[in-house]
């Protein structure tokens, strides 16, 4: 009944054409054979553009004109698409052979969406770290909304999702251009679970333009993330009930978030 299933690997790329070939080639040469490849050139300024069009036989090519930003890249895919499942990858990002597989052995009819394990790896491909710990993992899912609460602790990076549970929450906001995932796992789940897995990791990789580092590149961004960050925080506690040791965790992790708030703040107007 798994083969039956199509997957879509969403791809948004914006000057990667360091690392874009052997992302999409990890794509391209999974086990599994009902998948549609869909990358995302958004208006690159490099040559991205002309390395993903050496594969326009095997995926489908989407060329903005404008850079929409991440969460509007992936909404207009998956919401027009016709998948029974997905997957966000970053265009530096690797899937093993067998990754698609593997993650959809662990759906159940409740389940909304897969995360995995994540090895580090450097701009040469040499493995580095988990940046999980398994066993904390599994115990942070099991009473996710509490932990959402505190933090994002679910990597995106290759999470598998139930196509028609995105589409029943519109999506990721889009208000946000550089994330969003840690808000649409709060809203998801009103839809279903979301499981742990250790059966596959990716390759996830580690170099001086991941996207992290453009968040606190000014002010401005700075702001906006932390008002993301809490409100991902409030959202998520407002939706759970805790303990009252919970909520005293709660409450220091919120004053621990603005000493970092006002640190970062601090830095950006003085870089």
């Amino acid at each position: 009944m798994l083969n039956s299933k199509k997957v879509t690997i969403v791809i948004p790329t914006y000057n990667g054409e360091k690392y874009i070939q052997e992302t999409i080639e990890s794509c391209i040469n999974q086990t599994y054979e009902n998948i549609n490849i869909v990358v995302i050139d958004d208006n690159s300024t490099d040559n991205t553009l002309k390395v993903i069009k050496q594969y326009s036989d095997e995926i489908k090519i989407i060329e903005n004109k404008k850079n929409q930003g991440l969460p509007k890249n992936i909404n207009q895919v998956i919401l027009n698409d016709n998948s029974d499942f997905f997957i966000y990858l970053g265009h530096d990002d690797i899937l093993p052979i067998n990754h698609v597989e593997l993650m959809l052995q662990e759906f159940e009819s409740d389940t909304v969406g897969v995360h995995c394990n994540n090895m580090a790896i450097d701009k040469n491909g040499k493995e580095l770290w988990l940046t999980r710990n398994n066993e904390i993992q599994y115990r942070k899912t099991k009473d996710i909304l509490y932990y959402l609460s505190l933090d994002n602790f679910i990597s995106i990076a290759g999470m598998m999702h139930r196509t028609s549970a995105f589409k029943k929450n519109n999506g990721w906001d889009d208000s946000y251009d550089l994330y969003g995932e840690w808000l649409y796992y709060i809203n998801i789940l009103k839809y279903g679970n979301i499981k742990y897995t250790i059966k596959s990791k990716i390759y996830y990789r580690i170099h001086d333009t991941n996207i992290t580092k453009k968040l606190y590149s000014n002010k401005e961004k700075v702001q906006s993330f932390y008002k993301y960050k809490r409100r991902c925080r409030q959202l998520a506690y407002k939706n759970v009930n805790l303990s009252i040791s919970q909520k005293f965790i709660y409450y220091k992790n919120y004053f621990f978030y603005y000493l970092r708030y006002i640190k970062a703040l601090i830095k950006s107007v003085f870089k």
